[in-house]
């Protein structure tokens, strides 16, 4: 099993370490349907991963990273109310923080 990047940003390293750290460019490259065949092992782990994929903002620090939005408000809603207030939200994450207004 070949799960070795050999384009991109991320060229040589395994698709498993590029989720690790980088799960926004593994949603990204699953949209590219163009950029990865299905059968590849590539894209059957990006289509495992992603099968259940809510479309929300995915959080990439913290208690709940590599969730998303929506799968954080269905087990954590008071995690979500106390996130929105802080202060390094509202001056730093304009994403994060509108997608907080979204959900709530």
């Amino acid at each position: 099993m070949s799960t070795v990047l050999k384009f991109g940003k991320h060229k040589s390293r395994t698709i498993e370490d590029v989720y690790a750290t980088d799960i926004n460019y593994c949603r990204w490259l699953f949209s590219q349907k163009l950029m990865i065949e299905d059968d590849s092992d590539v894209g059957k782990f990006l289509k495992k991963i992603f099968a259940n994929d809510d479309g929300s903002y995915v959080m990439t620090y913290g208690k709940y990273k590599n969730k998303t939005i929506k799968q954080i408000l269905n087990v954590d809603r008071q995690y979500l109310e106390w996130l929105f207030k802080s202060s390094c939200i509202n001056e730093k994450a304009s994403k994060l923080k509108a997608a907080l207004i979204e959900a709530l």
